[in-house]
């Protein structure tokens, strides 16, 4: 089940868990991002240039071993592995799990790779105490031995805590989340997403939802299947105009943009009026003025989600940044829409898994 609500604060915390995220404003290659997007959901993988603009992922800190080593990982909902650097990979600034400076590590040693637009992340699974908003589980997870490309070089992040179902992990690895509900360190399989605007951090809430974070009930949309988490949009429509009927909408809190298919995104984008590179990323040369482009609405069980320009054009610096990107993801499991962080900003989502 997915709950969403409209951005608000309103009550104090509840009971549950919270993580903080922090927001990544370094210099990161959009296209790169489009790349390893394609490479997640199965799309043809296109070349990855060298254009940068600022980027707007959100990650939190989880720690792993006894003692603890520090990680900040983006906690994301479009994968269902975790994994960190070791001692191996070639990068620079990033934290590295130590399997010999922890007393609770056990060996395991299967290979793993997961392929991103720039080459294969390859590593190898290890055993130990992972913790999470303070909750100590022992799970698999991968210590990368291989990380290609510079796009690791250049993030805040050190690594990736899927959210996702456990369909989708590689190895069939059991997702830290539903480690978290088999072991009962949590008593409610919720959690939830605050994504800020303002460059404050923004909240992971374990086990729940936090009230500070909305206004009134949540809109309840049951998950039509259980991989990403992907839902049932009834219509997705543009100024006024439908432009996907039936459509599989996927709320992937991985994703910094808008993902949707190519021929629509370029239309959209058209009618923005930004220029697109080759490479996909739509850019101004004068930021258009407030107010003046249309209404995005995605319709799922007859409640109208709305993105307005203030929320799908991104100023970066002195630039300004269409949201909308093209994919192309081939049947069965394509084509998807993918509703990355500029749709999670406006509307606070809660991942409900039992239901």
């Amino acid at each position: 089940m997915f709950r969403a609500m409209n951005v608000a604060a309103v009550a104090a915390a509840a009971s549950s868990l919270t993580i903080p995220l922090s927001k990544d404003t370094s210099n990161r290659n959009i296209a790169g991002e489009h790349a390893a997007l394609c490479a997640k959901y199965g799309a043809e993988v296109p070349s990855v240039p060298i254009t940068n603009f600022e980027n707007a992922q959100y990650y939190g800190p989880v720690t792993i071993g006894t003692p603890p080593q520090h990680f900040k990982v983006i906690f994301d909902t479009g994968s269902s592995n975790l994994w960190v650097p070791g001692p191996k990979p070639s990068i620079v600034g990033h934290n590295r799990y130590h399997s010999e400076a922890s007393s609770t590590f056990k060996a395991n040693g299967t290979k793993f790779a997961i392929r991103y637009g720039s080459g294969e992340l390859e590593g190898i699974i290890d055993t130990d105490v992972v913790s999470i908003a303070g909750l100590n589980v022992t799970i698999n997870f991968g210590e990368a031995t291989k990380m290609p490309g510079i796009t690791w070089d250049v993030a805040k992040f050190d690594g990736i805590c899927g959210m996702g179902w456990p369909s989708i992990a590689v190895d069939h690895v059991t997702p830290p989340f539903f480690s978290l509900l088999a072991q009962q360190k949590i008593q409610t399989g919720t959690f939830a997403f605050y994504l800020t605007s303002d460059g404050t951090d923004g909240e992971l809430t374990i086990g729940g939802s936090n009230p500070a974070h909305h206004d009134g009930e949540f809109s309840y949309v049951p998950v039509s299947k259980k991989g990403y988490w992907e839902l049932k949009g009834d219509d997705v429509s543009f100024n006024k105009k439908s432009i996907g009927t039936d459509v599989k909408a996927v709320m992937d809190s991985g994703t910094s943009l808008l993902a949707f298919p190519k021929k629509v995104a370029k239309e959209i984008n058209s009618q923005l009026g930004c220029q697109e590179g080759v490479t996909g990323e739509c850019t101004y040369t004068t930021c258009p003025k407030d107010n003046t482009l249309p209404d995005l609405e995605l319709t799922m069980l007859g409640k109208t989600y709305t993105l307005q320009q203030k929320d799908y054009i991104m100023k970066v610096q002195d630039q300004c940044l269409s949201g909308f990107m093209g994919i192309d993801v081939p049947p069965p499991m394509g084509p998807v829409w993918i509703f990355g962080d500029v749709f999670m900003r406006k509307y606070y989502l809660e991942f409900d898994v039992p239901n």
